[in-house]
């Protein structure tokens, strides 16, 4: 039985107070300064709490409450939206904003292309990308390690997993960034961000029937899928490919630049890394548990229900925090120190649990092993050469925009012919 198979036994949460945050907005400056310093609070408190922002929300903060409601889809909804608040979009994104049992018929249409034996195909075509943009600033003995690592690799695997055009990667990055980043703050560039992005995609498309042929690869899978027996229609096409934009290229970044920091934060971590490479793909469990960089996804309540204790009402929007459960003391020892022999990493939901689990996972795991194995074994005593940037908002992705690192200047390395 695996992990996601593996629910903890349910027990009631004893009267706590509920209301002791009531501005608590895990889309503002102050908890992007620190968000797990603040869920700790929240949790300790007690682990569901209210917010009146935006119209009102619960947090779901201790791993029991949240590995429980992300598998239970009757009592907390993914449809229309799992944003709080719900993003600026004209109807809601598949797979992901779907409820059972649509959320299989909308996984079967890509999930091929996101299977563990596709990732390894991928490897290496991911490590030669890792090796060509590290060549590009290796020489000068700094760079923005985001910039010109972390977000290119990510964007432009899944512009060639979906056939387009790798080059462009920048503008898409940008849109994706823009649009994430902004939901709550700026709506009207987050909404300018999503329209760039899906007439984009509607571009593509159109050029895609003009040529006679969809193509074999992701977007074409999406542009020839169907549900109920019915094909795509262009809008849940567009929404479908824009859900494969937001998940390629943020979270991993996200993650590898969280990554980096706590090398440079936490002794000894860095020399176990470089002793022994391997640990890397050992430790991504407890890399993507301790710099989760999904703080947490929202579901609606449809019905009136009684969650752990808590009365929940139609119509409330709940917030499941991934990153507050993924440091749970109740279930990690220590938790916010990373422990690269962690025996129970693999207990972390940094991907979400259940029907919704990340389609992407297996892709994101080895993007992440295959930068951070470049990154160490070519630029091992890195270490930060001024501020760190992080995103405003970190409400739904926690990471950085910038992260400046000088290291000792190395060479060039051949880049193996026909991995790009």
């Amino acid at each position: 039985m695996t992990i996601e198979q593996q629910a903890p036994s349910v027990t009631g949460i004893t009267s706590c107070p509920h209301e002791a945050f009531p501005d608590f907005d895990h889309h503002s400056e102050n908890f992007s300064a620190r968000p797990f310093e603040t869920m700790a609070e929240m949790r300790e408190t007690c682990p569901i709490q209210h917010s009146e922002m935006y119209g009102g929300f619960w947090s779901l903060l201790d791993y029991q409450t949240v590995f429980n409601a992300a598998r239970d889809d009757e009592t907390f909804s993914s449809y229309p939206s799992i944003g709080v608040p719900a993003p600026a979009v004209p109807m809601p994104i598949p797979p992901i904003e779907s409820n059972p049992p649509d959320t299989k018929e909308w996984r079967q249409i890509a999930l091929r292309h996101f299977a563990p034996s596709v990732s390894e195909r991928l490897r290496p075509r991911a490590r030669a990308m890792a090796t060509e943009l590290v060549n590009e600033f290796i020489e000068r003995g700094e760079c923005d390690i985001v910039v010109e690592l972390t977000n290119p690799l990510p964007a432009r695997l899944i512009l060639h997993m979906l056939g387009l055009d790798e080059s462009k990667y920048l503008a898409w990055v940008d849109w994706v960034h823009t649009f994430v980043h902004n939901v709550a703050n700026s709506e009207i560039a987050a909404a300018e961000a999503a329209l760039a992005l899906q007439t984009e995609i509607a571009n593509q498309l159109r050029m895609r029937r003009e040529s006679g042929e969809l193509g074999s690869d992701l977007f074409g899978a999406i542009a020839a899928g169907r549900l109920h027996g019915q094909p795509l229609d262009d809008s849940q096409i567009t929404m479908y490919t824009f859900m494969m934009m937001l998940g390629g290229m943020d979270t991993t970044s996200g993650l590898t630049g969280n990554a980096l920091l706590s090398i440079t934060n936490q002794a000894g971590l860095r020399e176990q890394l470089i002793e022994d490479p391997d640990l890397i793909k050992s430790a991504t469990d407890e890399f993507l548990r301790h710099s989760t960089p999904t703080i947490g996804l929202g579901r609606s309540v449809p019905a009136d229900a009684k969650f752990h204790g808590q009365e929940l009402k139609a119509g409330d929007m709940v917030m499941l925090m991934w990153a507050a459960a993924n440091r749970d003391p109740e279930v990690f020892e220590d938790p916010d120190t990373i422990d690269l022999h962690r025996r129970n990493s693999k207990q972390q939901i940094a991907f979400g649990v259940g029907i919704h689990r990340c389609m992407g996972s297996h892709i994101a795991r080895m993007m992440f092993q295959e930068m951070m194995t470049e990154i160490i074994e070519r630029l091992p005593d890195f270490e930060l050469n001024g501020d760190v940037v992080r995103f405003e908002d970190a409400g739904s992705v926690y990471a950085a925009r910038n992260l400046p690192i000088k290291f000792t200047p190395g060479k060039r390395v051949q880049v193996a012919e026909g991995q790009l």
